[in-house]
């Protein structure tokens, strides 16, 4: 009875994580940039972002990690594409100050075809977005297509294999079941090699990954040059 009751608002959680849509999409939009705010600034402290640098966020949701990037790329320029129209406004309202400058730009689009010109970019990142790509390698193509030659492309997770080996209190308790049901609606749940291994395919170089096992289901963010 209890599961039934809780299945309808976890379904409308996964699909609003996929793809923040409606009343309920913004709601989730405000939510995560709430939430993944550490994760964010974990992964953009591994990138090295520096200040005259392009940038482009791949999955952007609400802007939060583009208004962040933008403030390290302070004399460069940073772009945000997200397929969900409820994010792109989000993400656009929260970065206006950075769009009145031209020093960041926001803009409705899908990660296997993304709208920008070859070699454009000296980093291109995806946090929390990854599991989330229809198609993974097309998606990673399109990166390495847009970066500039020793460009660096950066994947983050917050739920990875990573967990597995010395679980924490939390993912002992939720992290299995949640990971699980994950899975059962179509997420990609990988650990740090598996990313090395799809980046490494995908024709970037030097893959590697840092992770922090036991902080949340297990953060990790692989890193490769073009």
């Amino acid at each position: 009875m209890i599961g039934t009751l809780l299945a309808r608002p976890l379904e409308l959680m996964e699909a609003n994580f996929r793809r923040p849509t409606g009343r309920a999409g913004r709601f989730f939009g405000h939510l995560m940039a709430v939430q993944h705010r550490s994760l964010t600034r974990w992964a953009i402290e591994h990138m090295d972002v520096r200040g005259r640098q392009r940038v482009l966020d791949v999955g952007c949701g609400g802007g939060m990690a583009v208004q962040l990037l933008s403030q390290r790329a302070g004399q460069g320029f940073t772009a945000g594409v997200d397929y969900s129209m409820e994010m792109v406004e989000q993400a656009v309202r929260r970065n206006q100050a950075g769009i009145a400058r031209s020093r960041v730009e926001i803009r409705h689009a899908d990660c296997a075809d993304l709208p920008y010109e070859d070699c454009l970019f000296d980093q291109v990142c995806a946090i929390e977005t990854f599991y989330f790509w229809p198609d993974p390698m097309r998606g990673l193509a399109e990166a390495h297509r847009v970066l500039k030659p020793g460009g660096q492309v950066s994947i983050t997770l917050e739920m990875s294999r990573e967990a597995g080996d010395d679980p924490s209190l939390v993912q002992r308790v939720f992290g299995r079941r949640f990971t699980e049901r994950s899975e059962r609606a179509g997420l990609h749940i990988l650990s740090g090699d598996d990313l090395v291994d799809r980046l490494t395919k995908a024709g970037f170089r030097d893959a590697r990954f840092v992770s922090e096992p036991r902080r949340s289901l297990g953060w990790v963010c692989a890193l490769a040059r073009k």
